[in-house]
């Protein structure tokens, strides 16, 4: 019998933190490193430099989108993300979205000296 009741409260329980939190595996702003860890499982790497960890996750569209899904963390709580694996979600706004076409950025004029004139 106790058994029986127990196997019953897990679906209300697992309904009440969907409709509560959302999506369980989604990244959101102000997560920390273990938290986005509990959610997409460990990195295939790691960087730190200054206040800022990058943590990187394989998406399996490397040779076409040219990079891995990264979170960026300022501080230890995720500021930013690049996601292009449709199993990882960001529930903030990317710096770049996923529907963004990439276009090149044409260099800049050299700046004018005195002496070139």
């Amino acid at each position: 019998m106790a058994v029986a009741l127990l196997i019953g409260a897990v679906p209300a329980a697992s309904a009440q933190r969907v409709s509560a939190g959302g999506d369980t595996t989604a990244v959101r702003p102000g997560m920390t490193a273990a938290q986005v860890r509990a959610a997409w499982g460990e990195p295939s790497g790691t960087r730190v430099h200054g206040d800022y960890t990058y943590l990187y996750f394989a998406n399996g569209c490397q040779p076409r989108c040219g990079i891995q899904d990264v979170v960026m963390l300022e501080r230890g709580q995720v500021v930013d993300a690049i996601v292009r694996d449709p199993h990882h979600r960001y529930a903030g706004v990317s710096s770049s979205p996923a529907t963004r076409k990439p276009e090149p950025t044409p260099p800049s004029p050299a700046p004018s000296t005195s002496h070139d004139r």
